[in-house]
């Protein structure tokens, strides 16, 4: 191939083609090809009809088995030919990985986990050295990024996927807790929902945080603030593949925001019709917006609103 011309992503027209840089844990993602022997980022061509954020999607999860991520566009490319007249356009992404998953059958043999380009790279290490500094410099900037949004009909399954991460929050807690509640669309019984499981740990009142923020702690867990929204107080994590994937929340006893999930969840388990309706509105919601929380969110907000006029009226 001849040179190759660097735009600012979304600049450019008719992506061809998608490449996808992907961290796990500040490692980078390469994957085996199978017939080539050597290491290579997952990447591949845009279908017809298909967008190239979706590409890079599809990609990834067939090169590598991964789905949990956040992805971000980083460039355009342009691709000159040898001959110097035929050309295509390709976008980079980077994909920030929550979870590993089971490499699918495709030409990838195998997934490793790299801290520099491995030695034994298909294309330029040079090249791909400065791609990954370019990357760091890029998201200095903070880019926007975009999860898939799945929504899977209801699982049994999540019930105990709540009582194992319980059980680890309780040992750690002990007595800081006087709750641990399930909450959220996977605590509703026949409801469909994306499958990470909330939980909402209760505390006597907001002079116990500093112990509970040192206690979750010392089982990896970090406090990221209140997310903007008075009445929680929300933890990341890293890691935990023993785990179901989870959304955790500090709250005091008499928070509002504590009331509003617990009325919510025990609104949707006494009447099986709303339940239907929800499921309905979030399937349909994640394939108008498979690619956009925010547009999924939207969608499904008048329904809740709804559900929370009913409550209060009751």
């Amino acid at each position: 191939m001849g040179e190759k011309r660097y735009f600012k992503a979304g600049e450019l027209d008719d992506i061809a083609f998608v490449v996808i840089f992907a961290r796990y844990r500040n490692q980078w993602v390469y994957s085996l090809h199978r017939k080539r022997k050597s290491f290579e980022h997952p990447g591949g061509h845009v279908e017809p009809g298909e967008t190239a954020l979706a590409a890079a999607f599809r990609e990834l999860y067939e090169e590598t088995g991964i789905t949990d991520c956040y992805m971000i566009p980083m460039w355009d490319y342009e691709q000159i030919w040898d001959d110097g007249i035929g050309r295509n356009n390709g976008r980079a992404y980077f994909a920030i990985v929550h979870s590993l998953g089971s490499l699918p059958e495709s030409e990838m043999e195998q997934v490793m986990l790299f801290d520099d380009v491995p030695e034994n790279y298909t294309y330029d290490r040079d090249e791909d050295r400065v791609n990954l500094a370019r990357i760091e410099e890029l998201l200095k900037d903070r880019p926007r990024g975009y999860k898939r949004v799945v929504v899977c009909p209801y699982d049994s399954g999540w019930v105990q996927d709540f009582q194992a991460i319980r059980s680890e929050l309780a040992g750690a807690l002990k007595d800081l807790a006087i709750g641990i509640e399930h909450v959220g669309s996977t605590s509703v019984p026949g409801l469909s929902a994306k499958p990470i499981i909330d939980i909402d740990v209760i505390i006597e009142d907001t002079s116990k945080l500093p112990d509970v923020i040192a206690a979750l702690a010392s089982i990896g867990y970090v406090h990221e603030g209140n997310g903007e929204i008075e009445g929680r107080e929300v933890f990341g994590y890293d890691g935990k593949e023993h785990l179901r994937r989870h959304h955790l929340y500090v709250c005091a006893k008499d928070a509002a925001e504590l009331r509003r999930h617990l009325m919510f969840r025990d609104y949707l388990r006494s009447h099986p019709e709303e339940v239907r309706e929800y499921s309905r509105v979030k399937e349909e919601g994640a394939k108008k917006y498979p690619f956009d929380i925010d547009g999924y969110i939207a969608y499904k907000s008048p329904y809740i609103e709804g559900v929370y006029k009913t409550i209060f009226r009751m």
